[in-house]
């Protein structure tokens, strides 16, 4: 009787597990079958990783593998290319592992949880365990609370080892992130998502793609918390869910939305859709919004199917499509959007056509497609962004203190972290004696590290003995300032190579066109001598060029998260996107001792043939040379220099629209004239000018440059002039104490005039400014009058370069006497809508304020300086 017992345990125990093993991860049989007609596909696609991909998924429970075919049906290529089976199945039994260790995560929807834990990408960063590690983080932490307080509290945690910075674009990995403690919202966002996925809360990253009132974009968090989607500033924790310092911003865009990996059946509006992801729109989650609906038609009359309609708004001087949507066979494209004004853009890619739209008036605009490339004229527009709305929620007064001092003990936290890493005072001990390089140059390299200064000190340390060739300081140099924060020693290691002077070619030429691993925006990984020994009987850049077109098929919406594929990637999986592939034939050339190089500013591709530079192109016909020229000159006062993007931009046209070139940060910027080598064509020059209320003046001019042509355009920026007769925005009483029994406001403004600056808390738009002080800090100088700056005891213990010391007050405790004169005077209500800056002369006039997130804000502080 006993053995009988121990059988029919036996066998009820293999039955369970054989039901385990035949639960479907996807009950929908239509979806099911959907995924694994897909993922068959993919598979014959990424034949060249069959072995890492695909190997033994028959032997993995049903759940794993419709997980894993989810997964390798709709990730984009650089997924299929540069991770294996390994990685990507330790991503599914960490997601499923959700559902045991957090009680919430079994009760989310399949859907949902198939969209938004399941995934394991959130944007264009590099992938890694991150979420291995922070479900093991966290779990402890959040037993016994809500999934509502566990959301919070999983962004305290975010918070404690990641905090804002700009900076490039490239999206680090979350634990790349983490070791340095700082990234931008990009990164952020990122970095939260990844953690709320850890512990089975759905997430997904959300974007303005640009803001309508002032420049730059933002990246937040959505989390799906018991049957709701709830907004939250990434490692930004607030008291309440709902809440950020964008709130009130978010109220003025013209348009949020997220990518969704795969088919995706939700209730959002759908900005643009393939087989493998779609564009979610938000905006109903933010702000009034109006459905605008575009009809184009040929010159004709006719109605224009399939022709490409673009809601462009002004940004960064460029007019910049939050979203490019297909006509109907009705001639119809639509889109949910903001109260504001947009800039309508369709063409069928020969013909175009463009109009203002205020949303504000109308909803409906006919297009007709009329013009053709080559007319030269100027166009001026004045674009008014949305009304602010309120924010959402307000905390009470005792869940915003706990949160207060939470936040302060987390900044103290994310300080003793970096403060682990090399001094000025203690660097030479990680360093060994370098003959390479000089005492500062070694420790700007090490400074510049940060959290990966061991990874970076191994390397020099191994590199200490001179050797022929290797330009050791030089290369180190060639890698981004990211790249020194998150690239491995041993990749460092990979990619070195030493200048032979046999080789045909100059120093020079070799610094620039061949020891550099870095080409574009790509993650650095090893590809040197990796490639060379595939493409051994190609023997100059035009062979290796048409064997790129022979044998690398490129698809642009394959690789829709934008993250580049690494070479050796493009060479296995032999799909690709044409960024990816240009970065391929600039490291295949490289690898194959062919100097080349991708200039970024114009995704223009160079290579060296023996005498000089040329272009390289993968068009059916070979890309024109830049044979013409365009000299930039600039006549204004203010500024004394343009700045590319923030007054100026140029694109050229190809294909029905524009496409702005990127010279941020490049020399060829640096002082004007600027003469830049172009190829002939149709191009705009868009210059634009903001009033503090956001709208903006914009120019834009177009032309042609023809072969040899040597063109110089002036760059103009309209004048801003005062709105109505109001020039004065309020008045201070001059009496007013700036500082107890010190000195007043009339004492402090003197004959310059006082800035105000009230940094509320330590967040984005606060160091957005003051970083942008850093930037002027000479101009603050020459200008010499008085900076009074209020900021909380987070942003002393950041260690602030502060601008301007010769006239700053200093940081503060408070000044709410002088803050609540200030709001009074101007008749509002601030609802922490932070920074909140102000210029005053020493009658106590207010000459300039501004409330919340603004780019170009300590521009415009010093424009009014000047009244």
């Amino acid at each position: 009787m006993k053995t009988r017992t121990l059988l029919l345990v036996a066998l009820a125990a293999l039955f369970t597990f054989a039901g385990c093993k035949k639960e479907h991860f996807i009950t929908d049989k239509g979806y099911r079958t959907q995924v694994q007609n897909d993922f068959e596909a993919r598979r014959l696609q990424a034949e060249g990783r069959a072995e890492a991909l695909f190997s033994g998924m028959d032997t993995l429970s049903l759940s794993e593998q419709e997980a894993l075919q989810f997964l390798y049906a709709y990730m984009p290529y650089s997924d299929l290319a540069d991770y294996n089976q390994e990685f990507f199945l330790k991503q599914v039994r960490a997601a499923f592992a959700t559902k045991e260790r957090f009680e919430w995560a079994a009760n989310v929807p399949e859907e949902i949880f198939r969209h938004f834990v399941l995934v394991h990408r959130v944007n264009n960063e590099d992938l890694d365990t991150a979420r291995l590690y922070m479900q093991e983080q966290l779990a402890e932490r959040l037993k016994g609370l809500s999934m509502y307080e566990a959301a919070l509290e999983v962004n305290h945690w975010c918070h404690e080892h990641v905090a804002y910075r700009a900076a490039d674009s490239r999206t680090s990995a979350p634990l790349a992130t983490m070791r340095t403690g700082l990234g931008r919202c990009g990164e952020e966002s990122t970095f939260t998502v990844t953690a709320m996925r850890a512990v089975g809360i759905p997430a997904r990253q959300c974007y303005t793609p640009r803001w309508a009132h002032c420049d730059d974009n933002h990246a937040w968090v959505e989390v799906w918390v018991d049957g709701q989607w709830y907004f939250l500033g990434a490692c930004e924790p607030d008291a309440e869910l709902n809440m950020g310092w964008f709130a009130v911003p978010s109220t003025r865009t013209m348009m949020v939305h997220s990518t969704v990996f795969g088919p995706y059946n939700g209730r959002e509006e759908i900005n643009y859709s393939t087989s493998m992801y779609s564009k979610a729109n938000m905006m109903p989650n933010y702000a009034p919004t109006k459905k605008a609906k575009i009809t184009v038609r040929h010159a004709d009359g006719t109605l224009a199917q399939d022709a490409k309609v673009s809601f462009k708004l002004y940004n960064y001087t460029e007019y910049y499509p939050l979203a490019t949507i297909q006509t109907n066979a009705n001639g119809v494209a639509t889109l949910t959007t903001g109260l504001g004004d947009l800039l309508i853009w369709a063409t069928d890619g020969e013909h175009y056509a463009y109009a203002p739209m205020d949303l504000r008036k109308q909803d409906t605009l006919t297009l007709t497609l009329s013009r053709q490339p080559g007319e030269a004229y100027v166009e001026e527009f004045h674009m008014v962004p949305p009304v602010a709305g309120e924010a959402k929620v307000t905390p009470t007064a005792d869940k915003k203190a706990e949160n207060d001092q939470r936040l302060l003990q987390e900044d103290s936290m994310r300080a003793d972290y970096a403060a682990s890493f090399p001094n000025a005072q203690n660097w030479q001990t990680y360093l060994k004696p370098n003959a390479n390089l000089t005492d500062a140059q070694a420790w700007e390299l090490l400074q510049k590290s940060e959290g990966n200064y061991k990874d970076v000190a191994n390397f020099l340390n191994n590199h200490t003995e001179k050797v022929e060739g290797i330009f050791l300081y030089d290369y180190m140099k060639s890698y981004s300032d990211k790249d020194l924060r998150d690239v491995p020693a041993a990749n460092f290691e990979a990619q070195m190579v030493a200048y032979n002077a046999a080789s045909g070619f100059s120093a020079e030429v070799f610094e620039k066109g061949i020891m550099p691993a870095r080409i574009s925006n790509e993650l650095i990984r090893p590809w040197r001598g990796a490639l060379a020994p595939a493409l051994s009987t190609i023997k100059d850049a035009d062979g290796l060029r048409q064997w790129v077109m022979d044998n690398i098929q490129v698809d642009d919406t394959g690789n829709y998260y934008g993250c580049p594929i690494s070479p050796v990637g493009v060479l296995q999986l032999r799909h690709s996107d044409a960024h990816s592939r240009d970065i391929f034939f600039v490291a295949a050339c490289r690898d194959l001792n062919i100097p080349a190089y991708l200039d970024n500013a114009t995704n223009t591709i160079y290579i060296y043939d023996g005498e000089m530079w040329r272009t390289v192109s993968f068009e059916q016909q070979e890309k024109a040379q830049p044979t013409a020229t365009i000299t930039l000159t600039y006549k204004g006062k203010e500024p004394a220099k343009p700045t590319y993007w923030v007054h100026f931009s140029l694109a050229k046209y190809a294909d029905g629209d524009f496409v702005t070139f990127d010279f941020e940060g490049d020399a060829r910027m640096d002082k004007f004239p600027a003469t830049l080598p172009v190829e002939p064509g149709y191009y705009c020059l868009s210059t634009g000018v903001r009033y503090p209320e956001g709208d903006v003046l914009s120019r834009v001019e177009y032309f042609e440059i023809k072969e040899g042509e040597q063109l110089t355009k002036e760059i103009v920026l309209r004048p801003l002039t005062p709105k109505a007769a109001q020039t004065v925005y309020g008045i201070i009483p001059p009496t007013t104490e700036v500082v107890e029994d010190m000195a007043t406001l009339a004492d402090y403004a003197g004959d310059k005039g006082m800035m105000m600056l009230f940094l509320g808390e330590y967040r984005e738009p606060s160091k957005h400014l003051i970083a942008e002080l850093r930037e002027h800090r000479d101009a603050l100088q020459q200008w010499g009058g008085m900076v009074y700056l209020v900021a909380p005891a987070a942003a002393k213990a950041a260690s602030w370069d502060l601008p301007n010391t010769d006239c700053i007050l200093g940081t503060v405790p408070s000044s709410d006497s002088l803050e609540a004169a200030l709001l009074e005077a101007l008749q509002i209500d601030l609802n922490n809508d932070y920074p909140l800056v102000a210029v005053v002369n020493n009658k106590g006039e207010i000459l300039f304020h501004s409330e919340g997130y603004r780019i170009g804000l300590a521009e415009q502080l010093l424009k009014a300086t000047k009244r």
